[in-house]
């Protein structure tokens, strides 16, 4: 399979274009947000006018990068109702297929810690068994190299959960 990278901008866009597309499919009014300060990247609303957040991370590789901990240094800071992973594929002949993980902002901040864990420990930071709350992981993210992420394999489970989404709208 060749792979042919996109510009990081135009692949952000094309992913938060994508789960609008999707979102407006499934019967929601969704629109993509401008803005490099922007709070949201996509925000949808149903008949009853119920918006839900929703932060879109597009990644080409088996990772997204999501710098979770960087951004919420604790729970009860401002955040997505809902995060969408978006990973774009592309064939040996230019054709484009895409999958999408739909995870609430709770559920993310569960496997992006158990992603976190298994790094501290391969790197003797922490042990295994160790209980690390929020505040750890705000603190020791932003001593560490690199950056929050997860991969696809960490979020298979919540592959193709749009209802989700559309039931949250609709309450």
């Amino acid at each position: 399979m060749e792979h042919e990278n996109i510009d990081k901008y135009l692949l952000s866009l094309a992913g938060e274009y994508r789960v609008a597309s999707e979102l407006l499919k499934r019967g929601l009014n969704a629109t993509v947000t401008y803005g490099h300060a922007k709070s949201a990247d996509v925000v949808a609303y149903g008949s009853n006018r119920k918006a839900m957040v929703i932060e879109v991370k597009t990644s080409q590789k088996k990772n997204f990068v999501t710098g979770f901990y960087n951004k919420y240094p604790t729970a009860e800071h401002e955040h997505p109702d809902f995060w969408v992973l978006v990973q774009v594929r592309v064939d040996a002949d230019h054709n484009f297929s895409e999958r999408f993980f739909i995870l609430s902002h709770a559920e993310l901040s569960v496997v992006q810690a158990k992603r976190n864990q298994a790094y501290r420990v391969r790197h003797g930071d922490v042990t295994e068994n160790q209980r690390l709350s929020w505040e750890d992981h705000y603190r020791l993210t932003t001593d560490a190299r690199g950056v929050d992420n997860v991969l696809a394999a960490d979020v298979g489970k919540y592959e193709g959960q749009w209802d989700r989404i559309v039931d949250a709208c609709n309450q």
